[in-house]
């Protein structure tokens, strides 16, 4: 579990403060492998060191709300982002989606702290618009985060361009705000390399597997592949 320092939380007010940024992995499919939160752990690599950063992993809660609730009390984020890997389960044992488990998450987020709720993941940008509504968040990135993020960030630091994030879903009061995707997509070789000291050592212990992603996107548009719609 993360801990808060002493100082106390950041206001989003001036420029180049630094502020506490909660990553949540809501993701707690393991058939037919649990499989590390990879997609996640390059947002926070991508996101400024000045920036206090925690990760809270749900796969292997047994509560997965008390324990969202806990982590985040103790942390008292400035930012809390959620990464929402999958619409429905992928196990074969059967259909149901996880709309209603990731609605759970975001309430109990509410439940603990004030502060605003980012949504993305490859299961959230294959209907963000709907998905931000339908849950309940403030902010959702489609697609790459890693650069979107850290310009919401420094977004909400100035209180100005939030107009500017590529990919960017907003709630208001009107509804939600779509703003355009990013021109181009991001070099995988000059991103930061993921930090695999903060992975769960029972994904390796009871799996054996690790994850690596080599590419993006696909050329391809078979009608049952979702990746041109996440990825490009």
């Amino acid at each position: 579990m993360c801990s808060a320092s002493a100082s106390d939380s950041a206001r989003w007010t001036g420029h180049y403060i630094s502020v506490r940024v909660a990553f949540v992995s809501g993701n707690r499919e393991k058939l037919p492998d649990a499989v590390i939160p990879l997609g996640l752990l390059y947002v926070m690599g991508a996101t400024p060191e000045r920036h206090e950063r925690c990760l809270i992993d749900l796969c292997f809660e047994a509560d997965p709300e008390a324990a969202l609730k806990s982590s985040l009390a103790a942390f008292r984020p400035d930012i809390v982002a959620l990464g929402m890997r999958n619409i429905q389960n992928n196990d074969y044992s059967g259909i149901r989606d996880n709309v209603v488990y990731y609605s759970a998450l975001v309430r109990a987020a509410r439940e603990a702290t004030g502060a605003p709720i980012v949504l993305g993941g490859a299961g959230f940008s294959v209907m963000p618009a709907q998905l931000l509504a339908k849950l309940g968040a403030d902010y959702g990135i489609a697609g790459e985060g890693e650069g979107a993020f850290t310009q919401l960030l420094d977004a909400l630091e100035a209180g100005a361009g939030i107009e500017r994030v590529p990919s960017l879903h907003r709630a208001t009061r009107d509804g939600v705000v779509s703003n355009p995707a990013a021109p181009a997509f991001l070099d995988m070789n000059a991103l930061p390399r993921p930090d695999r000291s903060l992975v769960d050592a029972r994904y390796y212990e009871r799996y054996a597997i690790d994850s690596v992603q080599t590419k993006r996107g696909c050329p391809l548009r078979c009608d049952y592949c979702t990746y041109p719609t996440i990825e490009g």
